[in-house]
Order: structure tokens, then C-alpha cells, then sequence
């Protein structure tokens, strides 16, 4: 999995829609252990993963869905040609097409149970120029209705968007509206804040709290706790990263959220309260539309 991306970008507005609210409950951000994390991926590979062949085509011919992303000198796959990845929709592009479609052929040869699942693009929301969400999901019928059953969701930001250290911070060890005396309506918010506030509220929305967060050259993977109040969130992992690699990951958190055999459990937090996902209580100000000039990024 490599990327060329074009140095120049087009002048965006870099900063998310998410500014600091009373109705979030985040208050500790978890970094996991990187050895053990890798060791959990690795184990859970050898166990449910098989080395040889099941009988099954690279492609399936009824949903033509396949594996995209070769592994030499193991296997080979026919190569995909894609645009430069020059903005948010190509990139998008690239990472629908290469890593999510490959991990979408392995968890259905691997759970045939889970065919109904599958990734779906949310719509575009306030700011769909730096920022894509897309969810593993499945539709199912409850009360005569149709209604859609999320496990795991992707956050895409471009690379020249969200950087590497901005990534680095967001995966540091944190706390949120500590004991600064600023009001925590007017505190200054940095890039790597926004972007948990901004999982935070797509994720409970979604009543799904395992995410990744990729610009395509790197990757986190992450999940909030039962109650919400917390993330434990992986180091970044760059898109070559090996042993494990991205695609393994991918596989090992996909199977985690589905609560799939082998997959990691998020660790309890025994203080924390029951969070009701479904009534986010917001005052006046949490609904106003703010300047965003006058924020300090």
C-alpha cells in the first residue's frame, strides 16, 4: 500500500466543526501498549486466520467483491488504476477501492454470516471538504422499519489536511476540561481536540464506538468505553507498516467490533457512569453556529 500525493494542495480550511460542549463526556484519552497491541493482531491472525487457501476465488462473481491489495511474492491480484490522490474524494477513493475492499473479501470468505454486512459512505455533513466518514454496517427490520446496525466506523482526513504530529498528539495520553479556570466554551481548541470531539459526536450518534482514523499513509485504531467517557486509541501506524500490517489491523479491529471469536475487549471502567446515547442533552449554546475566526487554533 503506497501513495503519491501531490506536495501542492488546494488552500482548505483546515479547522473541524467541533468545538468544545457540556453535553460531551470524554474526559480520558488510553494510549494501548504498542508491543501488546501487536501481539493481540498477531495471535488473532495465526488462530482464525487460515495459511492455506479455502477453495474460494479472489472475486466473488455474484457481488464482485475481491481482493484488491496484493501480497508478494505470496499472492497477486490484478492492480486497480487510480487517479493521483490529490483531494478528499480520490482519497476516499483509494482507500474504498484498495484496503477496505481486500478487508471486505476476507471477512465474509473468513464469517459467511456476516455477507449482510458491509461499508457504506455516510452524507456529507458541515465539513465534507477535509473530512469522510464511512461504517461497517448492516441494514436490518425492526418494527416495520428498516434501520441501519453499525460496528466499526473510518474517519478520512487528507494528509495535508491532518498531519503526523497532529496524530501524534491525538493518540497521546490526555485528559479533557481539566482544572483550566478558561470557561470550557471559550477555551482554545487544538487541531488534534477537534478531531476527538468530532469522533466523539459522530460516534455516538452512530451508537458505534469502534473507529479508525486514516489519512491513507497512516493509521489509528481506536474504541471508546462502555460508558463513553473514555478512548483507548493505538499508536499510528504507518501505511507499510508490517508484522502487523495495515490490512492485518484492519481485519483484527473489524472482528473486535463485531464481538467475532479471538477479537479485543475494551477494558472496563468501573466508575463510570451508564451514558444514554440517544438523549444528548445541549443548551443554547452548544447549538449556536460560532465564528471560527475568533478561535485559536
Amino acid at each position: 500500500m503506497s501513495i503519491n500525493l501531490n506536495s501542492s494542495q488546494p488552500s482548505v480550511d483546515a479547522a473541524l466543526h467541533a468545538l468544545p460542549r457540556r453535553y460531551r463526556k470524554l474526559r480520558a484519552i488510553h494510549p494501548l501498549r504498542l508491543a501488546l497491541l501487536n501481539e493481540y493482531c498477531q495471535d488473532w491472525t495465526e488462530d482464525f486466520v487460515p495459511c492455506v487457501s479455502p477453495g474460494e476465488e479472489d472475486e466473488d462473481r455474484e457481488t464482485g467483491e475481491r481482493f484488491t491489495v496484493p501480497c508478494p511474492p505470496f499472492y497477486q491480484v490484478p492492480s486497480i488504476s487510480l487517479a493521483r490522490a490529490d483531494s478528499l474524494k480520490r482519497l476516499f477513493t483509494w482507500i474504498d477501492l484498495l484496503p477496505l475492499e481486500t478487508v471486505r473479501r476476507a471477512v465474509h470468505l473468513l464469517y459467511p454470516e456476516t455477507k449482510a454486512w458491509s461499508f457504506a459512505s455516510d452524507a456529507d455533513d458541515p465539513d465534507h471538504t477535509i473530512f469522510k466518514c464511512i461504517t461497517w454496517s448492516q441494514l436490518v427490520d425492526h418494527d416495520d422499519e428498516r434501520h441501519c446496525r453499525n460496528a466499526m466506523s473510518i474517519f478520512i482526513q487528507p494528509p495535508w489536511v491532518l498531519s503526523v504530529h497532529d496524530l501524534e498528539l491525538f493518540c497521546k495520553r490526555q485528559s479533557f476540561f481539566g482544572s483550566s479556570s478558561t470557561p470550557w466554551h471559550e477555551r482554545p481548541t487544538t487541531p488534534h481536540e477537534r478531531l476527538w470531539y468530532k469522533l466523539w459526536d459522530c460516534c455516538i450518534t452512530r451508537s458505534c464506538p469502534w473507529f479508525v482514523v486514516s489519512t491513507y499513509t497512516h493509521w489509528v485504531f481506536g474504541v471508546f468505553s462502555n460508558g463513553w467517557t473514555a478512548a483507548f486509541v493505538s499508536p499510528v501506524y504507518s501505511h507499510n507498516s508490517h508484522d502487523p500490517s495495515v490490512i492485518q489491523l484492519l481485519l483484527f479491529w473489524l472482528c473486535s467490533a463485531m464481538g467475532l471469536p479471538g477479537g479485543w475487549v475494551v477494558p472496563e471502567i468501573r466508575i463510570e457512569p451508564a451514558y444514554p446515547s440517544h438523549h444528548l442533552t445541549a443548551l443554547v449554546a452548544d447549538l449556536a453556529v460560532t465564528d471560527k475566526s475568533t478561535l485559536t487554533l
